[in-house]
């Protein structure tokens, strides 16, 4: 298996070998990808701020997003939110980028994720902000496939057991569909809690996970902000292992958006969320509705390439709005709640990403981060739920 290194020798001489045998191949595919090989060493502190006053657009911004070395923006059009410290001493900024961050010790970009059970403002443990947010212009891409490497630490401990409702959950990807121009103005361009924002007309599906040291379980949820305005709950029970009760009894309670679910019996025979100390890939994929109220939108899940979660029935733009733009909106590593410790304890997990590439297709298990993506392989199989 090639190291970090070999592989960027790899895919120089590979971009060589296309330059004079295939001179009339593109890379359609990728729409944009980082392995934080170029990218400056950069830090997000703990304060309160977020869109727009760390647009790249916003020529007065409080804190800029990620840039490469060389001045660039990592992102043309990007912005980082952060949220205040949730624990009682701050034990550093939310998010940075660095040498040793990434994959065999390389660069990469660390997420340091709070437990702060208690904090006078945020009792449940929650903490907000993304380190890396793209906006992909009005038109976006009907079809978006999501993919990053993340290795959580071993040690890892989500909550203590004592309120399932609110503990261990955390927002790994979230596409959206941002209708109109995002401006300097548009400052409620990534609040997605109120249902008739017109900045979010259409759904917003989530990758979240509920996560519990006694035993593991994963929970897969859609957050319903409708096309058409008109707020409407998602029947979630045909979702994921929803399907199996076994696992997830349906406790029909509508909390937060959200239906809440009993914790399961035993463990999930698919362990999806991996803590183990070890780099791992998840991909999300979301392909919009054909056409206004047609139930035909895909999105699934995958880890290290193995299909997790495939659901094809989905109207993500309903009766009254429109599919003429698609996903243009995206999240890495949102909100989360970890309730494992009382914010008196001052514990913080740091959860390490490397090698995010946002493509059009499905593009392989073995993809080089900045190489030739010479054909477009089949979709990833395995664990399907329709």
């Amino acid at each position: 298996m090639f190291g970090k290194m070999q592989k960027q020798i790899f895919k120089i001489f590979l971009l060589f070998v296309m330059f004079f045998m295939l001179p009339n191949f593109a890379n359609a595919a990728v729409v944009w990808e980082t392995d934080f090989e170029d990218v400056a060493d950069w830090s997000a502190p703990r304060i309160s701020n977020g869109f727009p006053n760390t647009w790249t657009g916003n020529p007065s911004r409080t804190l800029d997003p990620p840039k490469k070395m060389n001045g660039q923006w990592l992102h043309p059009s990007s912005w980082v939110r952060t949220s205040p410290s949730t624990l009682a001493v701050s034990q550093g900024p939310m998010a940075t980028i660095g040498a040793g961050q990434g994959r065999e010790s390389s660069r990469g970009l660390t997420y340091n994720f709070e437990s702060g059970k208690g904090n006078p403002t945020y009792s449940t443990g929650w903490a907000g902000g993304s380190p890396l947010t793209m906006y992909f212009g009005e038109a976006g891409y009907p079809e978006l496939w999501v993919e990053m490497w993340v290795k959580y630490p071993s040690d890892m401990d989500w909550w203590d057991g004592s309120d399932i409702n609110y503990s261990g959950i955390t927002k790994a990807f979230y596409i959206a569909r941002f209708n109109g121009e995002l401006t300097v103005s548009t400052s409620l361009a990534d609040d997605h809690s109120v249902e008739t924002r017109p900045t979010h007309p259409a759904w917003l599906p989530h990758m979240g996970s509920f996560y519990s040291s006694r035993p593991y379980f994963m929970q897969y949820y859609n957050r319903s902000q409708t096309s058409n305005g008109t707020p409407e709950v998602y029947d979630e029970t045909v979702d994921a292992w929803y399907n199996n009760s076994s696992y997830y009894p349906y406790q029909n309670i509508l909390l937060n958006n959200r239906y809440t679910y009993a914790l399961p019996s035993s463990n999930p025979t698919v362990d999806t969320i991996r803590m183990d100390g070890q780099w791992h890939k998840y991909t999300y994929h979301v392909k919009m509705n054909s056409a206004p109220g047609v139930a035909d939108g895909i999105q699934e899940v995958s880890l290290d390439d193995v299909r997790m979660f495939r659901k094809t029935n989905m109207a993500f733009i309903l009766d009254g709005g429109s599919v003429e733009n698609g996903w243009n909106y995206i999240e890495l590593m949102d909100n989360h709640h970890v309730a494992s410790h009382m914010y008196t304890e001052n514990v913080s997990y740091p959860v390490q990403i490397d090698d995010v590439v946002i493509s059009t297709n499905y593009i392989g298990p073995d993809y080089i981060v900045g190489g030739v993506d010479m054909i477009a392989p089949a979709a990833p199989t395995g664990l399907g739920v329709e």
